[in-house]
């Protein structure tokens, strides 16, 4: 089983099936966790290149996984915000975007974050390949415990396998993720709760939940069969 070992400061932690850790100080583990990570660089991702002439076409040593977000009628806009392990957002969503976020390949437990008094968190892990590209689908909902639907598109549920081509009638975001990591870092105090509550209800979901809410490595579609526009 693939394990990621984090380290910082007095926390040291494991990420498996299970997450475990040693603290220097009794405090919440998953708080404490989130708190370590959240402060923490994360020069890897700083240097992925960015993909602008090819959208949905993985760079080579990376995976591309792409959110995307059909357009509703709602009575009130909500923004949702991608957290990755390391407290950065990795793409955030408003109503019709879709948004493409190159990630090293791996396994990564996501947050997807929404609301503000307090924020809603939900989690997702990802496991991906170099050269894929994945495709996450978020709706949101209203009066529910999970204000988001996470839903993984799967090459074997799409007609053909091939890939679905309505992301590419969704708008095509660029946010500033600079501030949407600055929002996620003031509200850290709220999110770190949440997330706690969260993960332990992780832990103790069925493997068919689990596995609902995982990408998958065999998830994606290798560049040969993303079919520019």
């Amino acid at each position: 089983m693939t394990r990621i070992r984090l380290v910082a400061g007095v926390v040291t932690c494991e990420i498996g099936h299970k997450m475990h850790c040693l603290l220097g100080r009794a405090r919440p583990v998953f708080g404490t966790l989130f708190l370590a990570l959240l402060v923490a660089s994360s020069v890897s991702e700083a240097q992925i290149p960015k993909t602008v002439e090819a959208p949905y076409v993985a760079p080579p040593e990376q995976a591309l996984l792409i959110f995307s977000r059909p357009r509703r009628r709602q009575a009130s806009e909500v923004t949702v915000h991608i957290v990755n392990q390391a407290g950065r957002c990795i793409a955030v969503l408003d109503n019709g975007w879709q948004m493409a976020a190159p990630m090293w390949p791996g396994k990564h437990m996501l947050m997807v974050i929404t609301g503000t008094a307090p924020p809603t968190v939900q989690l997702m892990e990802v496991r991906l390949s170099a050269g894929k590209t994945y495709v996450v689908g978020l709706r949101t909902r209203v009066n529910v415990k999970s204000p988001v639907a996470i839903k993984v598109l799967r090459p074997a549920d799409q007609p053909l396998e091939a890939f679905p081509p309505a992301v590419r009638e969704r708008i095509s975001a660029n946010p500033d993720l600079r501030k949407c990591t600055e929002w996620v870092s003031w509200k850290r105090g709220k999110i770190e709760s949440r997330a706690q509550r969260v993960k332990v209800d992780w832990d103790r979901a069925s493997d068919e939940h689990r596995a609902t809410h995982t990408v998958h490595r065999n998830d994606g579609w290798p560049a040969s069969e993303v079919h520019e526009p």
